[in-house]
């Protein structure tokens, strides 16, 4: 007999299990468990007791009306019970006709595929749509680590965001995000080729790809890890289920961290989420003049954990660092590593953040005020608010070269030789687009040949 847990209650028997070499539900299944948590008018707190009293959907559907009517009011029992309606048979064809392309699959509650970090969650998702390899999260098991931050990360961000995700990757870590622009999407690059492997958990259906222009990163994610969503296929990108998605993220993840992250970001609340589900939240700081620090730094003050290198990641899931961690770049220094402090018990962090909550929780937005955080437009693309972009500090009358040397310097000190890799620009180029805004006092020279952005331009 197959078992599986509901709800975080006691494993529950059900039909005889499949194959266990198929992935996935097959296609009667797939079939029944749309019928049952898409019904319309049936929520999902029904669909659970009804699970938990019946197990798999299929003998939910052969039971009598009198036998389901001990489980639920005879109006929803009416609307279970109805004809499949046109909107729902499209989608049941819609689903088998996705699910039987290579490397696609339905992976239901039932199935020992279904990711078990999952089931911390007290309203797990029955159904997931995943491209890739199914069995990863399993795989990493307490080894896990979700990377979250800006969309409109800074360039000396994005680079520790694929220096953690490569290091922790490297070491086995599953590296979990929501492949976002920015952050996210650093650290999917960062851990794409690692032994540990990435999952990007994202707020469309598993069809669909958002931001578009990730179409290739999202491709070469389901061929060497694994893209997952709880969203039915076809659903199209919408404010109210990044708080969803980010939900799943936190609950894959042993620890977050944040990289980047301004004021009022979703980021924020994936480590909210995070906290309320005991996992350990740290954060990366940065340039006190960089709006896309000033989340992190509020995380550090209300008792998240201060991570300047992988090897504070390591500390958090008690994993010993491999001997080639060494050092990182945060805030543009190289940090060496000091004696192990050993480790620490997870509880740590919890218990830090928890207590400041009452004080936290005045700034950081709740998940039911995320829709301010986005901005739908007819055509389904979201964006964020004014509010959560980057200032504005690009000189108006500035070529586009010396706006790109100036936008690739960011907030952290960097030398000539990092802004050509950055800009792609030749280094005699980058020299004189330096000197231009060193003598309009946009930027200062310091020692060993770095360059800062001036946080008071036109004082020389």
């Amino acid at each position: 007999m197959r078992s599986y847990a509901v709800a975080g209650q006691p494993a529950l028997h059900a039909a005889p299990l499949l194959d266990t070499h198929q992935i996935g539900a097959d296609r009667a299944e797939i079939k029944d468990w749309l019928r049952l948590c898409h019904t319309p008018g049936v929520p999902p707190a029904a669909v659970r007791r009804l699970l938990m009293a019946f197990g798999m959907p299929e003998a939910i559907f052969r039971a009598s009306r009198v036998r389901l009517a001990e489980v639920l009011p005879d109006a929803l029992v009416a609307r279970l019970l109805a004809p499949m309606s046109a909107e729902l048979s499209a989608q049941v064809a819609r689903t088998l006709d996705w699910a039987g392309q290579p490397g696609c699959a339905v992976v239901t509650l039932s199935e020992p595929a279904y990711p078990r970090a999952l089931l911390a969650l007290g309203d797990a998702p029955p159904i997931l749509y995943c491209r890739g390899d199914v069995g990863l999260p399993n795989r990493a098991g307490g080894a896990a680590v979700a990377l979250v931050g800006s969309r409109r990360a800074t360039p000396q961000g994005r680079d520790n965001a694929r220096h953690f995700a490569r290091t922790l990757g490297d070491a086995g870590v599953m590296v979990v995000s929501g492949l976002a622009a920015g952050i996210d999407a650093a650290a999917h690059e960062g851990a794409l080729a690692t032994t540990g492997g990435t999952c990007a958990v994202v707020g469309t259906g598993a069809d669909l790809v958002y931001p578009a222009h990730h179409r290739a990163l999202a491709e070469r994610i389901a061929e060497r890890g694994l893209l997952l969503s709880a969203f039915p296929v076809g659903t199209p990108p919408r404010a109210d289920h990044f708080p969803r998605r980010n939900r799943l993220i936190a609950a894959l993840a042993q620890c977050i961290v944040v990289v980047e992250a301004a004021t009022h970001s979703g980021s924020l609340i994936t480590a909210r989420l995070a906290g309320d589900l005991g996992r350990d939240v740290l954060a990366v700081p940065g340039s006190i003049h960089a709006p896309q620090s000033r989340g992190c730094h509020t995380l550090i003050r209300d008792g998240a954990t201060l991570a300047t290198s992988p090897e504070d990641v390591f500390e958090a899931l008690g994993i010993a660092p491999p001997a080639s961690t060494v050092d990182t770049v945060v805030a543009g220094a190289v940090v060496e590593p000091g004696p192990s402090r050993g480790a620490r018990h997870s509880g740590d962090v919890r218990a830090s953040v928890r207590g400041k909550r009452a004080r936290a929780s005045r700034r950081q937005p709740s998940a039911s005020a995320t829709t301010d955080l986005f901005d739908v437009h007819d055509d389904g693309r979201v964006d964020g608010p004014p509010s959560v972009r980057a200032e504005a500090v690009t000189p108006r009358d500035a070529s586009p070269g010396m706006a790109a040397v100036l936008e690739a310097l960011g907030y952290d000190p960097v030398s000539a030789d990092t802004l050509c890799g950055r800009t792609g620009l030749a280094i005699t180029a980058i020299l004189a687009h330096l000197s231009v805004l060193e003598l309009d006092g946009h930027i200062a020279r310091l020692p060993g040949g770095r360059f800062a952005r001036r946080t008071d331009p036109g004082v020389r």
